[in-house]
């Protein structure tokens, strides 16, 4: 590359600054992490520019339901109307920046759309601060009326729905983009008419040896044909209400007999359960109810443990298990609790559980054809020790531990 650019100083004198090779792939990709808003967004869509979330660098992606990661996008993203967008760097010395690379990304895609759930990409965002993750996303959706909670679950149970019916970003990135792939990214994007596809340089210039840099994005492949035919993606919504357990448990009456009972037995457990709030979900599509325990601690005490989640649509109802933030809550953000709880859980011999970092990175969901045979039954005294022992630990925030005996417990103290 022998382009360069100018600056102009205060006395009208220009500095050029010429182009220049990054020096290593790994540099161009953190660039990028560390700086998601150079996906040029008001290039993607000029009347109304794109913003961005980085959900999470080398996303794992299965290629079967339950499997474990078989390959990994270089960063994955949402936009503000919660389309999914995968994003792969490649430098333009590296050869596969043309046809294999494309055959790459579209294996991504058509293996993310299916086995990625709603769940597990909020899990990804949060991380360990979702304190954080809350604030970067209301400020994405303008910080909009209402419960925070039910916005975001409203947010990526579009993601979800966008995802499934294949409305998603693909976006191929170097610091040259060679013909050869500009003309693979037009003409696919020309022909699908619900996955955008495109290329983006992000050029670097340097001036001199004082180390001044800059960086250039500039997007190409996008043609007025293709933007003409794409449609629009599913709209950030949320129901007017929030399903009920009944409507849940109903609709998993289609999916067999014995998801029914699974279904069933936790509702029934949760029901029942002096530390247990049953909330309904507002996704549009999936219908799910949330149960959060309350853990006696702080002044929002209540910390979901458990979803249950129908798909009325043929789907596989799941059930998910929200492990990350159960072992980030005292004492089992260290050992030996954790790994008690971890062992517990293995010992079920669930699939789902037995992959590797399953039980403390993500928010698994596990499949409720794997939870019969009195699995779920074993399943739940789990989570009862967990809220007793939660319950029981004495709390920094909160004062004196209190009683995990239940609420006549706590009066008669």
């Amino acid at each position: 590359m022998s382009d360069s650019i100018f600056l102009v100083g205060e006395d009208g004198l220009l500095a050029e600054m010429t182009s220049a090779p990054y020096r290593a792939e790994a540099d161009l990709q953190k660039l990028l992490a560390d700086n998601i808003h150079l996906l040029p967004g008001a290039q993607i869509d000029q009347d109304h520019p794109r913003r961005w979330l980085l959900v999470k660098r080398e996303a794992g992606i299965p290629d079967r339901e339950g499997g474990g990661s078989w390959w990994a996008v270089d960063h994955l993203a949402v936009d503000q109307d919660a389309v999914p967008t995968f994003v792969e760097v490649k430098r333009a010395t590296d050869t596969r920046t043309r046809r294999e690379v494309v055959a790459q990304m579209l294996d991504y895609a058509a293996n993310g759309s299916v086995f990625w759930t709603p769940g597990q990409l909020r899990a990804w965002f949060e991380g360990q601060d979702r304190q954080a993750a809350m604030e970067q996303l209301m400020s994405l959706l303008d910080h909009p009326d209402g419960e925070p909670d039910a916005a975001a679950e409203a947010f990526w149970q579009a993601v979800g729905t966008n995802l499934r019916e294949g409305r998603i970003r693909l976006v191929f990135v170097a610091d040259e983009i060679p013909a050869s792939l500009r003309r693979l990214v037009e003409f696919l994007n020309e022909q699908m008419p619900r996955v955008e596809v495109l290329a983006l340089e992000i050029r670097q210039y340097r001036a001199g040896h004082d180390g001044l840099s800059a960086v250039v994005p500039r997007l190409v492949g996008q043609t007025a044909r293709a933007q003409a035919a794409k449609e629009p993606a599913a709209p950030v919504a949320r129901r007017p209400a929030q399903w009920t357990a009944a409507e849940v448990l109903d609709c998993l009456t289609t999916s067999g007999p014995e998801a029914a009972a699974v279904g069933d037995a936790v509702h029934s457990w949760a029901a029942a359960h002096p530390r247990i709030r049953i909330t309904g979900g507002t996704g549009t599509s999936d219908r799910s109810f949330t149960m959060a325990a309350d853990t006696g601690r702080g002044t929002s005490p209540y910390l979901g443990v458990l979803s249950l989640y129908a798909t009325p649509r043929g789907g596989r109802p799941f059930l998910e298990i929200r492990i990350r933030a159960m072992i980030a809550v005292p004492p089992y953000d260290r050992s030996p609790a954790r790994e008690r709880l971890i062992a517990d859980l293995h010992t079920m011999a669930i699939p789902r559980l037995q992959e590797p970092n399953a039980l403390t990175s993500e928010r698994p969901n596990i499949p409720l054809s794997e939870l019969t045979g009195g699995r779920i039954t074993a399943l739940l005294p789990i989570i009862d020790q967990w809220i007793d022992n939660v319950r029981a630990y004495p709390a920094k925030d909160s004062g004196p531990a209190r009683s995990p005996r239940g609420p006549a417990a706590d009066q008669a103290g």
